[in-house]
């Protein structure tokens, strides 16, 4: 059944790949070339999966893995690169910013770096027959930060692309591609693939390519009256998100706390207790899987979101400043320590330090939501992010 699954994968993939580079030639669009690469990439993937038992196990279905593992390293990331320009298109302004065309290309480089160093650093495969006979990692921990850094930056285009155009296609793409990947579902994480490259089909098709000049020319057009609109909106916008961004952080320390017990209560720093608790599904190692996996789902949508809301202000002593620099600080030893589970001591180090920016970032959090309640304040960071160009000619 999964093998007839995922070849019908592979031929749908193949169909939105064509109907995307049809929509790429109209507009000769780059990177909705790139994207049209990342859908023959899926339907190789489902295609190898789908035909894995005809092959059977040895070196042409090993070779026939390491392309698959190749696109997951090189054409995941280069989702963002869509994601970045149909944002564009849909006139976000943004994402023309350069700090955010810098964040989303490093960000691409590094994830692609990251996946060949996974997958082809000396990696050992072995052969697996659950949902369909492949080759995997020999030893594999931790989440997909790869895969879910890359949902993460689709999450924040769509939600961009949903408050500026009421096009909701590419953020319920994203969103369902999240879930799936983090949570590792199997089958529906592929599901996920096809319904997120439909939904980035549709976007591709609702906004058409623009330029950098076409959007700078219908900004100039706006007059001080609007822009002083435009201005308040943003405002009022980023200060009602910013209040679900604080729950959605109480959220993540509570999954994080309950992965941090589950995992090191059960022993899992050391790599046969964690291997023997994998196998048996035990109700630590689920705990773990689930509270990780989730807790990290949040934590990139809250990172984001924070991002957007702060940027990235100038470096001075002032104790906002420093406060969003330590939560940049729990984003990076994140990162790390994610990326090096079952590498101990190292783990363990990073793990310590982490927390150590967690709890500073809690006790500041603490003091400027007593700041708030005692003075019904607004956060002063806030009026700092408002859009230059808005906040300068709505004066």
């Amino acid at each position: 059944m999964d093998i007839a699954v995922y070849l019908g994968f592979a031929a749908v993939h193949m169909v939105i790949s064509i109907l995307i580079v049809q929509v790429a030639a109209k507009q000769k669009s780059t990177a909705l070339w790139l994207l049209a690469i990342s859908g023959i990439g899926l339907g190789f993937d489902n295609a190898v999966l789908g035909i894995g038992s005809l092959v059977g196990a040895g070196d042409t279905l090993l070779a026939l893995n390491m392309g698959r593992y190749a696109f997951h390293a090189i054409g995941t990331p280069l989702l963002m690169v869509a994601g970045i320009v149909l944002a564009r298109n849909g006139s976000v302004a943004w994402t023309w910013r350069r700090g955010m065309t810098i964040l989303t290309y490093g960000t691409v480089v590094t994830c692609i770096l990251y996946g060949v160093n996974e997958y082809f650093g000396g990696a050992q495969y072995v052969v697996s027959t659950e949902g369909a006979l492949r080759y995997v990692l020999a030893e594999h921990s931790g989440p997909p930060l790869a895969a879910i850094t890359t949902m993460t930056f689709m999450i924040a285009f769509g939600i961009a692309l949903y408050i500026q155009q009421k096009s909701w296609w590419m953020l319920a793409g994203a969103l369902v591609m999240f879930m799936a990947a983090s949570m590792q579902l199997g089958l529906i994480a592929n599901l996920g693939e096809v319904l997120l490259m439909v939904s980035l089909l549709l976007t591709a098709r609702a906004f058409p390519k623009i330029s950098f000049e076409t959007y700078q020319a219908t900004q100039t057009a706006l007059s001080d009256t609007e822009r002083a609109k435009l201005a308040e909106e943003q405002r009022a916008r980023k200060r009602k998100s910013a209040i679900w961004n604080r729950g959605l952080a109480w959220v993540i320390f509570v999954t994080l706390t309950i992965d941090t017990i589950a995992y090191y209560g059960a022993g899992f720093d050391n790599k046969e207790v964690y291997a023997a608790a994998k196998a048996a599904m035990s109700t630590a190692f689920v705990t773990h899987l689930y509270a990780s996996n989730i807790y990290l789902m949040f934590f990139f949508v809250h990172a984001v979101a924070s991002l957007y809301f702060y940027g990235i202000p100038k470096l001075h002593a002032h104790i906002r400043v420093v406060h969003v620099y330590i939560g940049y600080g729990v984003f990076i030893f994140t990162m790390v320590s994610q990326s090096v589970i079952g590498m101990e001591p190292l783990h363990m180090i990073t793990y310590v330090i982490n927390w150590a920016f967690i709890a500073a970032h809690i006790v500041l959090s603490f003091r400027f939501m007593l700041q708030r309640v005692r003075k019904a304040q607004v956060d002063p960071m806030l009026e700092l992010t408002v859009s230059k160009r808005l906040r300068e000619n709505a004066r």
